[in-house]
């Protein structure tokens, strides 16, 4: 078998190695937004105090319902601080354009669900205690027209008051 040169050539030239297919540079999926350290440090003192006001709720739920109303006064007064506290958060937080990313939103999303159910618990919690003011204001207001009417009746057949009752309709005499 003689061999020719063109037949050592193609003996000796290197494997082709199969090219990779080119894939087509796909666009990279968008970075979600970063939270820049002001950001971080607002929202973070903002979820601070989403969380308190919270806990302040629900401690002022379990006092109604364990009927331990002596300082209602003070929690009035530390929810309208808390109040004050995150409308300055909220405001710092519209001056700055922040923007969110998913984690941080659904994070947020979260402590304010938890706030909405603690407000709802914490109205209901209050409209029941003034409900049932308002049934003893009644009660003892009726016993008032008991007790002050001495026995007369106008022709109606309701109790005559000889004593003049307050705006609340209590004995302004008591």
């Amino acid at each position: 078998m003689k061999l020719s040169f063109k037949d050592l050539i193609r003996e000796f030239r290197p494997e082709e190695k199969p090219e990779a297919p080119v894939e087509a540079a796909a666009p990279e999926p968008e970075a979600p937004l970063a939270v820049d350290g002001a950001t971080a440090a607002i929202m973070v003192e903002f979820m601070d105090a989403v969380d308190e006001l919270t806990r302040l709720l629900e401690e002022e739920t379990g006092a109604l319902a364990a009927g331990s109303l002596g300082g209602l006064d003070g929690f009035s007064q530390r929810k309208q601080a808390m109040a004050e506290r995150l409308e300055g958060l909220i405001g710092r937080l519209q001056q700055e354009d922040t923007r969110l990313n998913d984690d941080l939103r659904a994070i947020v999303l979260e402590r304010i669900e938890r706030l909405d159910r603690a407000v709802s618990d914490n109205a209901s919690g209050l409209v029941a205690m003034r409900k049932a003011v308002l049934t003893i204001n009644r009660s003892i207001l009726t016993a008032l027209e008991k007790s002050a009417s001495d026995g007369l009746y106008a022709p109606t057949g309701h109790a005559v008051r000889p004593v003049e009752l307050s705006a609340s309709g209590l004995n302004a005499e008591l």
